[in-house]
């Protein structure tokens, strides 16, 4: 039996019509396994689903609230403040703490940087970042989908520091992060050139051969297969040698092509921690929550590759 913790997310998006969209497959893996929506006192709710105080051994799907408070926030479909923001990062923290205890994998429905920060929440720079600071290890973004995998070597930072934070990269943890996944067995990777045309032979930059290409040497002596640099603008086109894994340097070199060609049936997961963690390959969608338009696949395919994993021991 699986114990699943879903931390909701900013619950003015379209987090809560997810879950009620995937109701009927929450409800029939709860038959085998434990799923727990960890909620805040709002009026925002999944109908029919039970409400525990804490965390029981029979399988099911229930909601474990966070905190006792009385005090019930009313939240407007797709009208975000600092307090859902807040509300969203509270769950993210207790879901983390539930984590620990329960030994469960983790699937963290989309928030929003921006209210985050509005509301004070300092240095948030998203799900990976904080998963790396709470668990103290690195951890690393692979977005995943039926025919692509990728990896951004940096993640949300100002582009113009992208080659500062490429600097420091380590490419051990990298490696012993691909090593331990159950989603990547022998992968065949490829690395994108960080200029244009992968530098030109050093014409365009020399990123490829002074810090990609360390990298690279790297990974390979820890016996995985690395061909590069591709040049970013054709790695992705019909016809191109496909690998099981691609690196991109910065976040848009990578995200923009994969969300192009996998669509929503792509899955964040975060490579480097003991346990599963996942999310929807969307964000909070603001502006059509409470339409009733809300596409639940991201959910559900981050369901089915819960049901890939292994068993936890919880």
């Amino acid at each position: 039996m699986k114990t699943i913790l879903i931390s909701e997310g900013d619950p003015t998006s379209i987090n809560y019509e997810l879950l009620v969209s995937a109701f009927p497959l929450l409800q029939s893996l709860g038959k085998r396994h434990r799923i727990y929506l960890i909620r805040g006192p709002h009026n925002l709710t999944v109908p029919s689903l039970p409400n525990l105080s804490q965390p029981i051994d029979t399988p099911g799907f229930y909601s474990l609230p966070w905190s006792d408070s009385k005090k019930t926030r009313q939240f407007t479909l797709g009208k975000p403040s600092a307090t859902s923001g807040k509300m969203a990062y509270d769950s993210l923290l207790a879901a983390m703490d539930w984590q620990k205890e329960l030994g469960a994998d983790l699937i963290t429905l989309p928030l929003s940087k921006e209210w985050v920060g509005k509301a004070g929440v300092k240095g948030f720079r998203g799900h990976t970042e904080t998963l790396a600071a709470y668990y103290k290890r690195p951890t690393f973004m692979m977005m995943s989908g039926e025919k692509l995998n990728v990896i951004p070597l940096t993640t949300h930072v100002p582009l113009k520091d992208v080659v500062k934070e490429l600097k420091r990269f380590s490419w051990k943890d990298l490696s012993s992060a691909l090593s331990r996944s159950q989603f990547l067995k022998n992968p065949k990777i490829a690395y994108l050139g960080l200029n244009p045309h992968a530098g030109e032979g050093g014409k365009i930059g020399d990123e490829e051969s002074t810090i990609l290409a360390v990298g690279a040497k790297i990974l390979g002596k820890a016996k995985f297969s690395v061909e590069g640099p591709l040049s970013a603008d054709s790695a992705f086109l019909p016809g191109a040698k496909p690998y099981d894994l691609y690196l991109a340097g910065y976040h848009d070199q990578g995200l923009i092509p994969f969300k192009l060609l996998e669509g929503k049936k792509g899955v964040n997961i975060t490579l480097g921690l003991d346990f599963t963690r996942v999310s929807p390959d969307h964000g909070t969608a603001f502006d059509i929550a409470g339409k009733g338009i809300c596409d639940p696949t991201g959910l559900i395919s981050c369901l089915e590759r819960l049901m890939e994993t292994k068993e936890n021991k919880s």
